[in-house]
């Protein structure tokens, strides 16, 4: 009698199993059709966007801008939470979290993402592009899915990729010759190809957070920085910096990039929302840009600053210098890439 009742026990859970084992297969089934067929089965996301620059006149709004456009278009089931100024770290903090799924998206320049992705280093050549057009071209072009390949290599989706104007140099020293350059404590990225460059030119790179940035030019820990203009006016530099030395060395590229993995596993028409708009976002951040270069200069001439235009001579000579830094870059990442792009910007400017 015992034997007969344990028995009915043991079929009675092997039905149950089997019971639940059909329930889990058919909801796996179900996603799957409406994976299938493009429907979200009203799935919901909180995305944060993230990045170290301080909010700006410029580059903020648009930002903004996509994440009311990735609202709108998903009917609020896609939400996104901005968060500028090294709210959730500094630039390398932010990709390192971006890569580990923590935070959603990151746009930031690719110099700090160098350490994540080898290739990109590509756009540390010293001197690379001489305009911005032309850099517009060539990132918006065929090259930029080779790059997007290397993205996805570290486990990135591309978004957008974006010229937003020149790095420049200010400082609290003028800066007219070559050989001024020497001994000159300037902040950089934590970046091996910047730190070369700024060693060619004789001068004394020190790698610091952007964070830490306005405090140590004030106090004196170091007495220049390089960055686009939009950085230079809101993180006030021009209140611890006296003059602006137009020394046209980096383009700074932006780059919106989503953890890879929530990309790929989102609905197929969440992604085409979140690709449109960032396709959008990129067009509107490069004309912004574009236009508002000429118009922060003036602006930071009206804070005091003085600016300084290198003669060709100077910015040959720092090209010069700067030969030893494409020798490293096409070492580290091989020559086939390096070339193409200078094929493609050649062809670019005709």
């Amino acid at each position: 009698m015992k034997k007969l009742k344990v028995l009915c026990l043991v079929l009675i859970c092997l039905l149950a199993l089997n019971l639940v084992a059909c329930g889990n297969k058919k909801n796996t089934d179900s996603n799957t059709d409406n994976k299938e067929s493009g429907q979200s089965n009203e799935q919901e996301y909180t995305l944060q966007l993230a990045y170290a620059a301080a909010e700006d006149k410029i580059n903020s709004p648009i930002m903004k801008q996509f994440k009311e456009n990735v609202e709108k278009k998903s009917n609020g089931k896609i939400k996104i939470d901005i968060y500028p100024n090294s709210q959730l770290g500094g630039d390398r903090e932010l990709i390192e979290s971006c890569q580990a799924g923590n935070i959603a998206i990151v746009i930031q320049g690719t110099s700090p993402q160098v350490n994540f992705i080898p290739k990109l280093a590509i756009f540390d050549l010293p001197n690379l592009f001489e305009d911005i057009d032309v850099a517009y071209k060539v990132l918006t072009g065929p090259f930029r899915e080779k790059i997007a390949a290397e993205y996805e290599k570290a486990g990135f989706k591309l978004l957008c990729m974006v010229p937003v104007g020149m790095r420049e140099m200010t400082s609290t020293k003028p800066i007219t010759k070559i050989e001024d350059f020497k001994g000159v404590k300037i902040r950089t990225m934590e970046n091996p190809y910047h730190i070369a460059y700024w060693k060619a030119l004789g001068a004394n790179p020190t790698p610091l957070a952007f964070s830490e940035l306005y405090m140590a030019l004030q106090q004196g820990t170091v007495d220049a920085q390089e960055n686009p203009f939009g950085a230079v006016i809101a993180s006030k530099f021009y209140e611890v910096q006296k003059y602006v030395i137009n020394t046209n060395h980096i383009m700074l590229n932006y780059a919106m990039i989503m953890n890879k993995s929530l990309y790929d596993n989102m609905p197929d028409e969440y992604k085409k929302i979140i690709n449109e708009s960032a396709k959008e976002a990129e067009a509107a951040l490069f004309k912004a840009n574009k236009e508002g270069t000429a118009n922060m200069a003036e602006e930071l001439k009206s804070k005091g600053m003085q600016f300084i235009d290198l003669s060709p001579e100077v910015l040959q000579q720092m090209r010069d210098a700067a030969k030893p830094v494409y020798d490293m870059i096409r070492k580290d990442i091989g020559n086939e890439l390096v070339d193409e792009l200078l094929k493609t910007i050649e062809e670019a400017k005709k």
